[in-house]
């Protein structure tokens, strides 16, 4: 049989003998209800506990929009025409609207690549700006100990909102929500100390209640203040199946439980060898990326077996702390 993984932007096949072929793990059957920039208008007109965005903001706000870095498949370009429009409907100018890009601790962006993510009209528009872990604002600390220590723009706004893709994190249960803010918009300091929680066996894929690293986020977030989220839910394609917006909890666990119904699966045997990707660009451009797919590998390889990670890792190991330690 043959299998076909994604490498950055280019795919590879190789053939498994079908006698030896336990099986392959693919998404349930598909959505074929509204899709792409139709699911988003659907979810910003019907937000989950919460009001439409433009009976909730006023023309005096000014506004942060948390998004997703190059490393993400968030197709920002893509929700922007729609949430700018609900911003301006509700009397907001375009100067007081600013996109911030969540590096995390991830390198800063192009210009083109910036222009690329925030989409033409958002581009030309409204500020975008990447998140600036040298100039922050501390807000306290978490009841675990983490500094609420953020992106001065982003603090400094009076409304905030967060945009992401809904898949399953390995240490954080699922990505999106306030994962936007922590660590999205956080310092390094902050963000070590929050993932510093990752080695309990709480902090795993698909796991919100009791999990440390989520509730430190959240607790976060809401100590820094999250008026709205969009989040999306995508396609083995990156292309949106189905968006949520709303409440930065109601709206995430809506969201949580619809991608549930597509990629959670049940594995009826360890295996002896799995093959392994995490679907292409962008999931792959480095190693520290790439390696997260093992994560869902694990689960699936007996004992004594052997995992075989493929990536493209073209940006190399990822951060010079990384490529040095």
């Amino acid at each position: 049989m043959q299998l076909t993984f994604a490498i950055g932007k280019r795919k590879q096949s190789v053939e498994v003998p079908e006698e030896v072929l336990q099986g392959v793990l693919e998404p349930s059957e598909l959505p074929r209800e509204l899709t792409g920039e139709a699911a988003v208008r659907r979810a910003l007109e019907h937000p989950i506990g919460s009001p439409r965005l433009r009976d909730l903001f006023h023309p005096e706000d000014t506004v942060a929009i948390i998004t997703s870095d190059i490393t993400r498949p968030m197709p920002t370009w893509k929700v922007m025409p729609a949430l700018l429009e609900e911003l301006y409907a509700a009397g907001l100018r375009a100067a007081d609207i600013t996109l911030v890009f969540a590096l995390g601790s991830h390198r800063c962006h192009t210009p083109e690549e910036q222009e690329h993510l925030a989409g033409e009209q958002a581009y030309q528009e409204i500020r975008c700006v990447d998140a600036d872990s040298s100039d922050w604002v501390h807000l306290g600390t978490t009841s675990r100990g983490t500094p609420v220590d953020i992106d001065r723009r982003v603090a400094q706004a009076n409304r905030r909102i967060c945009l992401g893709n809904i898949e399953y994190h390995y240490f954080a249960g699922y990505s999106g929500g306030a994962k936007a803010i922590m660590p999205g918009v956080s310092t390094r300091a902050a963000i070590q100390s929050n993932h510093r929680f990752m080695v309990r066996p709480e902090a795993c894929a698909g796991r919100i209640a009791g999990n440390p690293v989520r509730e430190d986020i959240e607790e976060a977030a809401a100590m820094v203040g999250v008026d709205f989220i969009l989040n999306v839910v995508l396609s083995p394609q990156k292309e949106i199946l189905h968006a949520v917006a709303g409440d930065v909890t109601d709206a995430h666990r809506a969201g949580c439980q619809f991608l549930d119904t597509l990629y959670r699966r049940q594995i009826g045997r360890p295996a002896d060898i799995v093959m392994v990707s995490q679907g292409g660009t962008p999931k792959d451009l480095n190693l520290y990326q790439t390696q997260k797919a093992l994560d869902n590998a694990k689960h699936a390889v007996r004992k004594g077996g052997v995992i075989i990670l493929i990536g493209s890792c073209q940006e190399g190991m990822g951060k010079k702390p990384l490529r040095s330690g």
